[in-house]
């Protein structure tokens, strides 16, 4: 197949669901990709994804047109969200490759280029996949919930008035919708999608990548890994130091914390004036910070989907401690493949019985990795897509048929 895959931004080793795909399926099927650029440090992410490629093909989006795109909806129903994202030349791009690649079916990902996929719908040439990942109404419900700012309050519950209705209203009309896990799919349901017209595609993990090594782990060292410049990840790490940390410098002071993530916000930063407390910001591999710590840290207080930083620590047999929401989507249980806690107290406390108790933190760690290897696997995720393509593209077929048969008639 030739598949065009488009995304609002690079696909990398951090924004993984779509790379991994990619280099899933271009072992077998001919992949062209079109993405936003927003940042420039993106760039430096393309040779991650360019080698799985026939063609890449980067439309860059200014921040002035991205906040005059911002100004312009917000007396309409788009979300900010979407509107930011909004760019002709995106469309245009799009247009063009799918002329010059032949391509036979689209994959899009994330609710931010749901109005370019509308507007190759309405072409009709070729079927749209898209893959929301996440349900975002709920994501907005959690964080208007999780959050003390009138003003902020204030700006979440118009976004969420706003995405409740263009959310069910946009999936309507692509081919085929994908999304994480069983509670998202439920979700999406909720707001009035077909059951028959969501599959769940779950998230996988590159467990050779993804592998734990011989080398001793650091004593009394904890480590969070996350993209810091969305705003529940920052959230988390911020309530980890504010109201967990303290409880447990209070028996073990000693106990160091690395904070990895790309754009970290200032607040984020600060938290390093503690000797003890080391923001990283970005990474090319978490992989030895993950292998060196004593325990992951999945704090989360608003998740949605599925969470790739619980897989990945799991996966490199760190010990961990999660919240409930940060692996409800999982098929995980306590005190088997991780620990679960909520309050504060119980999270630290957690926390403090893998640092001391080193034969649990060994039954964890080696059942931890025995979870993904059986329910997370890469080739069974692409799998279950490529039956989606097939569907939608026979599907595509049919259609223009039964339109011909009725223009002859």
């Amino acid at each position: 197949m030739r598949i065009l895959f488009v995304a609002p931004y690079v696909p990398s080793r951090i924004r993984v669901r779509s790379y991994q795909l990619i280099k899933a399926l271009s072992s077998s099927h001919e992949i062209s990709l079109v993405a936003l650029l927003c940042d420039e440090y993106e760039q430096e992410m393309l040779r991650d994804v360019a080698n799985y490629c026939a063609s890449v093909d980067l439309v860059p989006l200014s921040k002035w047109r991205a906040y005059a795109n911002c100004l312009r909806a917000l007396p309409t129903p788009m979300p900010l969200r979407v509107a930011y994202y909004q760019s002709p030349a995106f469309v245009r791009c799009l247009l063009n490759v799918i002329h010059k690649h032949r391509i036979e079916v689209v994959h899009g990902e994330l609710i931010k280029v749901a109005p370019a996929l509308h507007t190759l719908c309405t072409q009709k040439s070729v079927p749209v996949i898209y893959d929301s990942v996440d349900c975002i109404s709920s994501y907005l419900q959690q964080q208007y919930a999780t959050t003390h700012s009138i003003a902020k309050k204030i700006f979440i519950y118009s976004e969420l008035q706003k995405m409740f209705s263009y959310e069910a209203q946009s999936l309507q009309i692509f081919d085929h919708v994908m999304i994480t896990s069983a509670h998202d799919r439920e979700l999406l349901i909720s707001l009035g999608e077909e059951p028959e017209h969501i599959h769940v595609v779950p998230n996988g993990v590159d467990t050779d990548y993804f592998a734990p090594s011989a080398t001793l782990r650091e004593a009394d060292s904890l480590v969070f890994c996350a993209k810091l410049d969305y705003y529940p990840n920052a959230q988390a790490i911020l309530m980890f130091c504010r109201d967990v940390l303290p409880l447990i410098w209070e028996r073990r002071p000693q106990v160091r914390l690395t904070i990895i993530g790309n754009n970290p916000p200032a607040s984020v930063r600060a938290l390093s004036e503690d000797a003890r407390i080391t923001v990283t910001g970005y990474v090319a591999d978490i992989r030895p910070y993950l292998e060196r710590a004593s325990v992951a840290l999945a704090p989360l207080q608003v998740a949605a989907g599925m969470q790739n930083k619980v897989l990945e620590a799991l996966a490199m047999g760190t010990p961990l401690v999660a919240t409930p929401v940060s692996c409800r989507s999982l098929q995980v249980r306590d005190r088997l493949h991780l620990l679960i806690a909520e309050e504060p107290l119980a999270f630290a406390c957690a926390v403090l019985q893998l640092l001391e108790d080193q034969t649990l933190a060994e039954q964890l760690s080696a059942m931890g990795r025995v979870y993904v290897e059986k329910h997370h696997c890469w080739k069974h995720t692409a799998d279950i897509v490529c039956s989606l393509y097939q569907t939608a593209m026979r599907r595509s077929v049919q259609c223009k048929l039964v339109s011909g048969a009725n223009v002859l008639s």
